[in-house]
């Protein structure tokens, strides 16, 4: 006989604000409970956003303020540009 367990499994952390979060096409720096500013650096969809910090937190790994920053800096200078045209 072959029988199928299902477990879920729920931890609690503590995140000193503000948290940084990457992914491969997003930086997120979490900035409270709920919110999270995100960066998507996709090639030809770059965009600054406000989204939901669950996002922010699933299938993450821990970035830096400086890696944060210089992708904002950069994000920001293509928008601009594009926004010049």
């Amino acid at each position: 006989m072959k029988i199928t367990i299902k477990k879920t499994i729920e931890e609690t952390h503590e995140l000193e604000l503000p948290a940084y979060r990457k992914n491969i096409c997003y930086y997120y720096k979490i900035i409270s409970e709920t919110q999270a500013i995100q960066i998507c650096f996709a090639n030809g969809s770059e965009s600054i956003a406000v989204n939901y910090t669950s996002i922010a937190l699933n299938g993450t790994e821990v970035a830096t303020q400086e890696e944060f920053d210089a992708k904002l800096n950069q994000v920001f200078t293509l928008i601009s540009e594009k926004a010049s045209l």
